[in-house]
């Protein structure tokens, strides 16, 4: 069979990654007589192995079961767009089914998986796949305003993913009930289509009798993915477990409370997880705590989120450029060495109860790093729309990670943290830790992360295969002072990031009214002590002095450098990658 005749079928559903436990294949026909716990009627543990992937040759989905629907059974597929909830699985009503034709028959063996059936699905509209990329947009993180108004428009339009729903109806049974975002089931017919013509030229993976599962297990490398599911589980495999999320078996796993730093699932009381340390960002407004917005009513009750609802503050953040009350970050090393970080910002919904107490949040953000290999992986939600800060979930939870996880993003690190995963910051690192160091892993302050270390690896896990590319660091002499402490690098990083923590203001100069950042920091925090945050020690550097200074001398240099790149005077040298992560041949 060639592989143009595959892909004529439309097309199919198994994974196998090197995390992933072979699927364990029934092929009997004995009746299903399992107990009819809401476990094995919903969900991708269904009992009947109902399972969903998305064709991109033909544009349509497709189904498969362990076996042939039985006399009068009938499976029901649609395609819709919506916002995803927890607990939305279960709420399925199948009778509402009825914008794909339900399909009945013996389905087919030929083309499928190993013991898997297949059965053909509605086609895909054009609007739902351009949904996949609904937030390929930095904007959603960079400009508020543009992005409440962008999220209002596609709430307004029917939610932000497109949903794959599916229901097996049975005689005087319960239905078994299957949901998936379009992204997952597109990774999933891609993989499934590669094995399955590796199977037809017989030059591939090889199965083992009666199940799923691959004699060699590791998957191919640098694989596009389009899923944070199956990104979240490369991640994993890269990096290590999450610690923030207890697992409860393949794919499945606790939520985590981003409010209360306390793992959250069904059936047991919120719980303390060893080794995971948050704490809330304080808003500090001349020295005093601020924990409401400027308006009327207790909590300073405004419109919308509170990211931007205080007038003025001593540490605004860099990203939104604002002054908000409540946000939080936690941070956790796992058994390999690689350090998590978990950021919720942007608070919403804290009219009644506090912006220091709600627990919603616009923008929750995730980062994982290994020191040793450099391995790192970034994580985003759907801005304004997965705002649940008390259920956060695990982004490789095959059940859970659509309800706040967007699909994988490469905007982070191309830009921002173009040189390092962690940003340091007045405003993020004024989270402390029991011990008085920062949340956030900082050089010199963390032992794993060592200061003037600029030959230290960094590798975003997938990146060339996703397209992303990682800007190259400035190692001009002229930059020297800055870089005896750390890497210069991407270009917000140097516009804006590097100017702040100097008191300076976009692309150099003193502060002046005309800078949105500093427009919202305190007087007293415009002085010279308090505005240069980087060098970390002044040693007698004043107002006076400071022009004169090596370090000012290295910020007209970035500075530079960054509005005319190809400058003789500026040299510019890729990031180390590390072993086993070379440099992609001709990349930039």
């Amino acid at each position: 069979m060639t592989v143009r005749n595959l892909r004529s079928y439309g097309l199919l559903l198994a994974v196998v990654t090197a995390t992933a436990t072979p699927f364990l294949i029934n092929c009997s026909t004995d009746e299903y007589e399992d107990e009819e716990s809401e476990g094995a009627l919903t969900g991708v543990d269904n009992k009947l192995g109902l399972g969903l992937s998305y064709d991109e040759a033909s544009g349509t989905v497709t189904a498969t079961l362990k076996e042939s629907l039985k006399a009068g059974e009938q499976l029901r597929i649609r395609v819709r767009r919506g916002k995803p909830e927890l607990g939305d699985e279960a709420k399925i009503d199948c009778d509402s089914i009825n914008e794909a034709r339900p399909i009945t028959g013996a389905g087919s063996r030929e083309n499928a998986p190993i013991g898997k059936v297949v059965y053909q699905g509605p086609k895909v509209t054009k609007e739902l796949v351009e949904l996949v990329g609904v937030y390929d947009d930095h904007r959603f993180q960079s400009d508020p305003a543009w992005a409440a108004q962008r999220s209002a428009e596609i709430t307004a339009a029917g939610g932000p993913k497109a949903l794959v729903e599916a229901c097996v109806v049975r005689p005087g049974k319960t239905p078994i009930k299957l949901q998936t975002n379009l992204e997952q089931a597109w990774d999933i017919g891609n993989a499934t289509q590669k094995e399955l013509a590796s199977r037809a030229i017989g030059n591939g993976l090889k199965f083992n009798a009666g199940d799923g599962g691959a004699d060699d297990p590791t998957p191919a490398r640098e694989v596009a993915l389009r899923s944070m599911e199956e990104y979240g589980e490369r991640c994993v495999e890269e990096l290590g477990e999450i610690p923030f999320f207890k697992k409860l078996a393949n794919g499945k796993y606790d939520t985590f409370d981003c409010r209360d730093f306390v793992g959250t699932g069904e059936g047991h009381e919120p719980v303390r997880i060893p080794g995971v340390e948050g704490a809330m960002i304080p808003l500090m407004q001349n020295d005093r705590p601020v924990t409401k917005c400027d308006g009327e009513g207790p909590h300073g009750q405004k419109p919308g989120a509170s990211y931007n609802c205080v007038d003025k503050c001593d540490r605004a953040e860099f990203l939104s450029e604002g002054c908000e009350p409540g946000p939080t970050v936690t941070h956790a090393v796992n058994e390999q060495g690689s350090h998590w970080i978990l950021l919720c910002r942007k608070v919403t919904g804290g009219e009644e109860i506090g912006w220091t107490k709600t627990k919603r949040f616009n923008d929750i953000a995730m980062i994982g790093n290994n020191p040793k290999t450099g391995k790192t992986c970034y994580f985003q939600n759907t801005i304004n729309s997965g705002t649940d800060g008390e259920h956060v979930p695990h982004p490789a939870d095959r059940e859970k990670s659509r309800t706040i996880w967007d699909s994988p993003k490469g905007y982070c690190f191309e830009s921002c943290h173009g040189t390092d995963p962690f940003i340091q910051s007045p405003w993020i690192n004024n989270a402390k830790r029991s011990d008085g160091k920062p949340v956030v892993p900082m050089m010199g302050f963390d032992r794993d992360y060592e200061i003037s270390w600029l030959e230290s690896p960094y590798y975003v896990v997938n990146m060339d295969a996703q397209g992303w590319t990682m800007p190259k660091q400035l190692v001009s002499e002229e930059a020297g002072p800055c870089l005896t402490c750390h890497r210069v690098g991407g270009d917000a990083w140097i516009r804006e990031f590097a100017n702040w923590t100097t008191g300076n203001v976009e692309g150099g100069g003193p502060i002046s009214n005309g800078d949105s950042y500093w427009n919202k920091i305190t007087d007293s925090y415009k002085a010279f002590e308090k505005a240069h945050w980087m060098p970390m020690r002044l040693d007698g550097l004043t107002a006076e002095t400071w022009p004169s200074s090596k370090w000012a001398k290295a910020m007209e240099h970035l500075n530079k450098c960054n509005k005319n790149r190809n400058d003789p005077e500026c040299l510019w040298a890729d990031v180390p990658r590390g072993e086993g992560n070379p440099q992609r041949p001709g990349q930039p």
